[in-house]
Parts: structure tokens; sequence; C-alpha cells
């Protein structure tokens, strides 16, 4: 029974997966439940895994994808709701982008266990925090969703040049070795 401290974590970021797919379907006034919801699930699933030393790459691939997901899901659903602009959605999903091209390109020149070495970065945590209060702001305090709009924009840029910079370092790390 020694498993279920990897299954427990792995089902908790699931329920973020879950909620996204749900989140388009529920009435608005269940939005911020929802939202709280997943902003927790992002917590105690890391924590869960550390706690029970069952930190996995596929955990934090899972969590990733559920964090990207639930994120792009969540924000598209604001623009058609006319909360936000639809401009402000390449700037607030600028690493989502460049992580989903990192890993198409690598996948495609078959580097993909280079990918799995790529751990979550400080700077990746912080724009996904920037995410969870945006959409909050934007339930509660929508007097406050310009500057979180752009505090949330210059931490996705952040991480994306992060995330390149780092991706960068592995390909040039390669070309070393061959």
């Amino acid at each position: 029974m020694e498993n279920y401290r990897y299954i427990l974590p792995n089902l908790v970021t699931a329920g973020r997966l879950v909620l996204a797919g749900i989140f388009p379907f529920c009435d608005p006034k269940y939005w911020l439940t929802i939202i709280l919801a997943a902003a927790f699930s992002d917590l105690i699933d890391g924590w869960l895994a550390r706690r029970w030393q069952a930190v996995s790459w596929q955990g934090g691939l899972l969590d990733a994808v559920a964090d990207k997901v639930f994120t792009f899901v969540i924000l598209v659903l604001f623009v058609a709701a006319g909360k936000f602009a639809f401009w402000w959605l390449p700037l607030l999903l600028l690493r989502e982008m460049v992580v989903g091209v990192t890993a198409a390109y690598l996948a495609c020149n078959r580097f993909w266990t280079q990918f799995r070495t790529m751990a979550a970065r400080p700077a990746g945590k912080a724009a996904t925090a920037g995410q969870f209060v945006l959409a909050i702001t934007v339930l509660v305090a929508p007097r406050f969703l310009l500057p979180i709009l752009i505090l949330t924009s210059l931490l996705s840029l952040l991480a994306a040049f992060d995330y390149w910079r780092l991706f960068q370092k592995e390909l040039q790390r390669q070309h070393a070795g061959r």
C-alpha cells in the first residue's frame, strides 16, 4: 500500500484538470470556489509529494500540464465574459508558450529526456501564483485589475525568459557533448 504516496498527490493534481473541465459549464457564482480549490490543490499536491518523498518527473509534468490547462481555461473564459481584453492573453500566457514550444522542439528532436531534467523554477512558480491572484482579483476586486494584469504579465515575461535561458543552456550543453 506504499503506492498511495505517489497516487494521492497525482490525484490531487488530476483534480485540477477536472476543475478546468467543469469551469466553463459552471454558474459564475461558483467560479471563485473553483479557483480557490484549484489554487489549494496546486499547493497541496507538491507538499504531499515532497513530504512523502514521492516526487517524480511524471508528477511534475502532470502538475505543470494541470496548471497550464486550468490557467488557459479560466483566462480564455474571462476574456469571453468581458472581464479583460483579448490582447492580454499573449502577455499572460507567454511562459506557457515558451515552455510549450520548448517541449515540442525537444520532443521532435528526440531530446525528451532533457525536458525531464528541466525542473520547475521559482520564476515559473511566481508566474503561476500571479495567475491565481489575477483570477481571484477578476472576481473579487476588479478595481485592482489593471495593476494585477501588469504584474502577472511581468511575472510571465520573467518566467518565459528564465525558461528560455535554461533551454538555451541545455542546447549548448547538447551541442558541446556531440
